[in-house]
């Protein structure tokens, strides 16, 4: 799709925003409107796809070009589509797929989860995201939940879900792996086999159906559905083509037909990010995959070089890891000209290594929720390490962003408050929960809970999430903002800064350290900690910790099971 276009060459100085509003101006391809949209009023692509089985066709553009490579394996375009239409099929003819039903998928990133995605959504079903880590009790409570009676799997999901399989009548196609024969299973093989390639189930859709339904990450209570439309997906879709053709002009996409970018895949694709900027936008722009069974940054370096891979997004610490590699000089990674990342902070520090160990490449930054689909603000280049705490300016022409009181007021520039997003992009609803629908979306708009500002020159800054401040005795503690100051210390990997209950104050400051050089001591960190804050930021009390910080599946760090743990030896 960025081929088909005559596009004059930009000044490499040029704000990326004037170049998007160029594109997307009346009577330009990728010109907006405004429309009437689930009863809000909402700027639109005039020109999009209805439906996102019209974009799986544009896809077919790319052809014989590879898709996917995993483990030796290659698919083009031309066979993950052929095989998407076949499992369509399959789903309306044999297991009796409706519009509107959902159908999760369940499996870790093997090639069979993209022709799954596809396949669902262009029979009409509503593709429901399952986190790969869950366990069985998780797994049920999701499919009970999200009233899914067909799963695609991998055996491992499989063996979770089949102890309540008759509970909830459920049917199971597992991908890839051998399985134990069961009456409730069968072969993603056996299940396409006979079907008829490039021909698509004959279902009626509307742009404004429901295609698709992720779970929010779990950090904090039960996860909550977040459901999207056609129109939502293929919204994001357009918007980074749009950014993509900006890049093109501005000499950062080579302008040769040839040409074929190649992403690194390290995030699951049940992850909104795994699922938009880096699976969808993909398969429109005709981005390779290699995709990883489990990360290793010695092993991502390595596909870097054997590969020609372009381009890496993933959470902070695996861009960091690779960067420390580069360093070596181990390996060749001269081809990897965009260093992504997103779902947690990066530390300034670490925008400064990726650009000194890798000179070529430009680190970038993404701000979005599942909620936005992944879709607020971008960063990147220069401009993003000049700015390295900043997540960029709100991204046009779609989205829209305020920054509110707790009365819901929009505060002064430079003010701290609630960021709030209202776009065509975001997500309809809470599933099953009016209450937290209620809290969260409001008038349209998207109440993120992270607290940030915008300055001057409209870049925004994220200072904290709402439940994270640490209130020491009325006075306002950014936990981000300690956590930043720690990870500038030499000798410090990780680190996660929390409040601790206190009697006289309230709150008082917590953390918990990784160290790389073992020499480091609590008072040296404290030392070093005083020159960058005032006295009532300072941790009362730090924890070294000899082994990683835990995780939740989506990468980020599990900050609530931390919070906890540390408040409880804390209290004993």
């Amino acid at each position: 799709m960025l081929d088909n276009l005559d596009l004059p060459k930009a000044d490499p100085n040029t704000p990326i925003d004037d170049l998007i509003g160029k594109l997307t101006a009346p009577g330009m391809p990728f010109s907006t409107k405004e429309e009437e949209v689930l009863g809000q009023k909402l700027r639109v692509f005039e020109h999009q796809p209805a439906t996102l089985r019209d974009v799986f066709m544009m896809i077919l553009g790319h052809g014989d070009k590879e898709y996917m490579v995993f483990q030796g394996e290659r698919i083009t375009f031309s066979e993950t589509v052929a095989k998407a239409t076949q499992l369509a099929q399959a789903l309306v003819d044999d297991y009796g797929v409706k519009k509107g039903d959902r159908i999760a998928i369940a499996m870790r990133n093997y090639p069979e989860w993209p022709i799954a995605y596809m396949g669902i959504v262009a029979a009409g079903g509503i593709a429901v995201l399952m986190n790969a880590w869950w366990k069985e009790e998780e797994c049920c409570w999701a499919m009970k939940d999200s009233g899914a009676k067909l799963a695609i799997t991998d055996a491992r999901r499989a063996a979770c879900m089949l102890p309540s399989a008759d509970e909830l009548d459920l049917k199971i196609i597992v991908a890839r792996d051998v399985f134990d024969a069961h009456p409730r299973v069968s072969g993603f093989d056996d299940a396409i086999k006979g079907k008829k390639p490039m021909v698509w189930p004959d279902v009626e859709m509307d742009t404004d159906d429901l295609a698709m339904m992720l779970y929010t990450s779990g950090s904090t209570g039960f996860p909550k559905g977040a459901p999207s439309t056609h129109r939502a997906v293929i919204s994001v879709l357009f918007t980074w083509i749009v950014v993509a053709l900006c890049l093109k002009m501005l000499g950062r996409i080579p302008d040769d037909p040839d040409f074929q970018p190649v992403m690194l895949v390290a995030v699951p694709f049940f992850h909104v990010t795994g699922l938009l900027p880096v699976m969808l936008v993909s398969a429109v722009v005709g981005r390779k995959l290699i995709i990883m069974h489990k990360w290793s940054a010695e092993d991502a370096c390595r596909m870097v070089e054997e590969e020609g891979v372009t381009t890496f997004t993933g959470v902070p610490t695996m861009s960091y890891e690779m960067a420390q590699l580069a360093k070596s000089g181990k390996y060749d990674m001269s081809t990897l000209v965009d260093m992504g990342g997103g779902g947690a902070a990066r530390p300034p520090e670490h925008v400064k290594l990726i650009r000194e160990a890798l000179p070529n490449s430009n680190p970038g930054v993404g701000y979005g929720l599942t909620e936005t689909n992944a879709m607020a603000s971008l960063l990147s280049g220069d401009e993003y390490v000049e700015r390295p705490a900043s997540v960029g300016k709100p991204t046009p022409p779609v989205m829209e962003i305020k920054i509110v009181d707790s009365v819901g007021n929009v505060v002064a520039q430079g003010e701290r408050g609630e960021i709030c997003m209202k776009s065509v992009m975001n997500v309809t609803h809470y599933w099953n929960n009016p209450e937290a629908t209620a809290r969260a979306f409001k008038d349209g708009w998207f109440h993120s809970g992270d607290v940030g500002y915008q300055d001057e020159e409209g870049y925004i800054f994220i200072v904290d999430r709402l439940k994270d401040i640490i209130i020491r005795g009325g006075e306002n503690i950014s936990s981000l903002e300690v956590e930043a100051v720690l990870h500038a210390i030499d000798g410090v990997e990780d680190v996660m800064v929390f409040s601790l209950p206190c009697e006289t104050l309230g709150e008082i400051v917590g953390a918990v350290v990784v160290l790389s050089e073992e020499s480091l001591t609590v008072d040296a960190i404290l030392a070093e900690t005083r020159k960058h804050l005032a006295e009532f930021k300072i941790p009362a009390h730090i924890w070294i910790s000899e082994e990683p910080l835990p995780l939740i599946a989506s990468g980020k760090i599990d900050r609530k099971a931390i919070k906890a743990h540390y408040q409880n030896v804390y209290q004993s």
